[in-house]
């Protein structure tokens, strides 16, 4: 396309390039500038748009995401590999080919002829990267004199006053932290997962891509550390005791449950002893302890918080959210989603937005309850963001637009934002304790006497009207055995929060980096199981390479990137850096190729041959004609004859949650239920199956 037939399609011969990170963000950008009024053109098949706004012109054109990626420069077999360079995307995604190059082609089109570079992608580090990449690439080297726009919503006032205010500069030292993420996770990624899947090779003559990352470590290794402590866990015993007495002095009155002091009593002798010292005795009134509770409302949302409630709430997982969050920020419902932050900006005008808010029917009369105050002012959380402030609503009520699920997000941010303004959760607290013979129990009521924000609380109910002093009739008191739980699985959201706690990946990156070892077969379900590759590559590196698995070695990297940011260290510093870990790690991994690749071959066999489950145990010892197995799901598991089943036999016991099953040859001896062989505190351990045998001390 000639320059003359460019100024044709555009019509103005001066303006200013606007940069954008997504097609979305320039028409809304374009709108809040123009009042609507802005001019559409295709250019090699891609929106571009042209606004005046106060008397300059500016053409916004977008990216869709990156447009670059790194690549290696040249071809040859050697590891490790340091010769890398920034291309177009389409040459290693050939899938995203003809769209890439058609935003590429416009944006140096229209560089040619632009008077100023404006940078208005995604206010984070990776809004920055994208920007500096087509900035330095598409535009010719423009990066150091382009300038910055900055807002955290979409909405026309934020965008105005973006570029009223706009930067001179784009934050370099942010661009470069970014290119060095990049160019770190490349490096070690491809030079380590290549070292792998030759390790593989090399016993097994066949090629496997085996993946791993500097992050994807230490978060498979959190996986598999975390079910090797539920597989060993052993489920010990221990004993509580059920007692139900009277609430008033009459045979009349309601039964109240009431504890014993000690939640968990370890030997069954000790609770028999409470049992029978207790037999005849009353619940003597010992001591009534009053006090008032406030539950202050909640803190405003950042990334993590949204994530958190919405997979309580919705089972949304965490990239769901943040996908669906984007999408609401996109359309100017909500601000900009990837924040640490949980403060509102100073200068956000809470009142019109509540306003606006008040024109939804599901939030009318919170929002009409909140402007009969003469001052709102909202909670606010201690984690904040150099970029952008917490979550919230732009005041946008039009969401006829809206799928269900995108309406649920953002409906449980409206509420939340709604919720910062309102008064505290006020209750009152009961605490009795009791003395039945010589051993102590209590019981607790809570009752609100102000919901405030928390419409959930219960104002009703009922405080037991009793005096020190008072005796109460035993209604019921039992024995209850229980065993310890293990720890439980990770699911998505508490791996989120555990790599948010050991300061791994970033908050635009977390929910990703889990939705690719699902997708790499390390681990698998809802709830997040390791896979028998998993278990394998961990146990094999900890023993050859532990460095790829260590959570220190990424948290040292993630600082050095925040150095960048704030230029007390180069990027050269951190890349040689680097270069020297993945020169050791690359070399263990080589030196032990063989050793390696046996132990991963065995661990993709059993992923692609799984063991059968339901395996008779043997014959089953009440109706002599079914075989014993054990049925499981997530929470439990039981042993039962197959003939139960069809109802032609009684024989179902629940089992203990983990550990190896034995069945002994003979029955028992009182109900010939099955007699079960497992384990306790490492030593052999038998009892009868049946839950109702009176034979049911078990010897360790």
């Amino acid at each position: 396309m000639k320059k003359s037939e460019l100024k044709d399609i555009i019509g103005v011969e001066e303006y200013s390039l606007v940069i954008c990170e997504k097609p979305e963000a320039a028409r809304k950008i374009s709108e809040a500038l123009s009042d609507n009024k802005y001019k559409t053109m295709k250019i090699f098949n891609a929106n571009v748009f042209l606004v005046t706004y106060k008397k300059r012109n500016y053409v916004l054109c977008s990216a869709i995401g990156h447009l670059y990626t790194l690549n290696l420069i040249k071809k040859r077999q050697k590891l490790p590999r340091y010769d890398y360079s920034w291309v177009p995307i389409s040459k290693s995604i050939k899938s995203r080919a003809k769209m890439v190059n058609a935003r590429i082609k416009v944006i140096e089109k229209l560089s040619e002829n632009a008077s100023e570079f404006i940078l208005a992608c995604d206010l984070d580090q990776e809004g920055e990267t994208i920007g500096y990449n087509i900035l330095k690439y598409a535009c010719k080297e423009k990066q150091n004199v382009a300038k910055r726009v900055k807002f955290s919503t979409l909405m026309e006032d934020d965008i105005k006053r973006a570029f009223a205010n706009m930067d001179n500069n784009i934050n370099i030292n942010l661009a470069y932290a970014g290119l060095t993420r990049h160019a770190i996770d490349f490096l070690y990624g491809m030079n380590i997962s290549r070292a792998l899947s030759r390790a593989f090779m090399t016993s097994s003559k066949k090629y496997r891509t085996l993946s791993i990352g500097r992050v994807q470590g230490p978060t498979i290794a959190y996986v598999v550390e975390n079910e090797l402590l539920r597989e060993t866990h052993v489920p010990l015993p221990f004993w509580s005791i059920n007692t139900y007495i009277n609430s008033i002095k009459n045979e009349s009155g309601k039964w109240i449950k009431i504890h014993y002091i000690e939640q968990k009593i370890l030997k069954n002798k000790n609770a028999k002893t409470i049992l029978d010292d207790c037999k005849g005795e009353q619940a003597l009134v010992e001591k009534i302890e009053e006090s008032s509770y406030k539950i202050n409302p909640p803190i405003p949302f950042n990334l993590s918080g949204l994530q958190k409630e919405a997979f309580r709430l919705y089972k949304l997982n965490p990239y769901q959210t943040l996908s669906i969050a984007e999408k609401l920020y996109l359309n100017a419902f909500i601000s900009y989603p990837r924040t640490n932050s949980q403060k509102l900006p100073h200068n956000l005008d809470c009142r019109r937005i509540i306003l606006e808010l008040s024109n939804l029917s599901e939030f009318s009369d919170v929002a009409n309850k909140l402007l009969k105050k003469q001052h709102v002012s909202p909670t606010q959380g201690k984690e904040s963001d150099n970029a952008h402030p917490s979550i919230y609503p732009t005041g946008k009520t039009i969401i006829s637009e809206l799928t269900d699920t995108e309406k649920k997000i953002f409906n449980l941010i409206v509420k939340r934002f709604l919720n910062l303004f309102r008064e505290p959760s006020i209750g009152k607290k009961r605490d009795i304790y009791f003395k039945i013979g010589k051993y102590d129990f209590y019981t607790s009521f809570k009752r609100t006497t102000d919901q405030g924000w928390n419409e959930n609380s219960s104002k009703k109910e009922a405080m037991i009207d009793l005096a020190v002093g008072d005796e109460l009739k035993i209604k019921r008191m039992k024995i209850v055995e229980n065993f310890e739980e293990p720890v439980s699985s990770y699911n998505q959201m508490t791996l989120v929060q555990k790599m948010e706690k050991e300061e791994i990946g970033t908050k635009s990156t977390r929910a990703n980096i889990i939705r690719t070892i699902i997708d790499r077969t390390y681990v698998n379900g809802n709830e997040l199981t390791p896979t028998e590759l998993a278990k394998a590559l961990v146990n094999t590196l900890k023993n050859y390479s532990p460095e790829i698995l260590s959570a220190e070695m990424t948290k040292r990297m993630e600082e050095n990137l925040r150095e960048i940011e704030n230029n007390t260290i180069t990027s050269e510093q951190v890349i040689e850096k680097t270069k020297k870990d993945i020169d050791s790690i690359i070399k263990s991994i080589q030196e032990n190729d063989k050793n390696i690749g046996r132990v991963l071959i065995t661990a993709t066999d059993k992923l692609n041959n799984k063991p059968v489950t339901n395996k008779p145990l043997g014959k089953c010892t009440i109706c002599q004609e079914g075989n014993l197995i054990i049925t499981s799901n997530s929470k439990n598991r039981a042993l039962v004859c197959s003939r139960s089943m069809k109802d032609e036999c009684n024989m179902k016991s629940p089992l203990p949650k983990f550990g190896y099953i034995r069945i002994q040859k003979n029955g028992c001896i009182k109900c010939s239920w099955p007699k079960i062989r497992t384990s306790y505190k490492g030593k052999p351990w038998n009892f009868c199956s049946n839950p109702e045998c009176k034979n049911k001390e078990r010897k360790k």
